[in-house]
């Protein structure tokens, strides 16, 4: 299986270095008539690809700590009950000495 896999990420390499080197063309980047930048294809593909992972990541990364941070009160909360209803059960309890 990691031969099989090997050889689809060496093609996916080779396919899109082909398609890099194909779009080395420089193309311009207006920033809202504030300016521009002069630059070639795959550098703003790439770094348009290396934003859109970063967005990603980070917003992966907040929704783990809510859902962390819900797990947590919740594990709280159901430990405050099951004191609450340890606490109550021994206090219905006849004592051991009654029975």
């Amino acid at each position: 299986m990691s031969v099989v896999r090997f050889v689809v990420i060496a093609v996916l390499f080779i396919g899109l270095l082909f398609i890099s080197l194909d779009n080395a063309d420089t193309v311009t980047l207006r920033f809202f008539h504030l300016g521009q930048l002069q630059a070639p294809l795959i550098f703003v593909v790439l770094c348009a690809f290396a934003v859109g992972v970063a967005l990603g990541l980070a917003s992966g990364a907040l929704r783990t700590a809510r859902v962390k941070r819900e797990l947590k009160q919740a594990r709280r909360e159901m430990k405050l009950r099951d004191d609450a209803a340890r606490t109550s059960a021994q206090r219905t309890m006849p004592p051991m000495d009654a029975v």
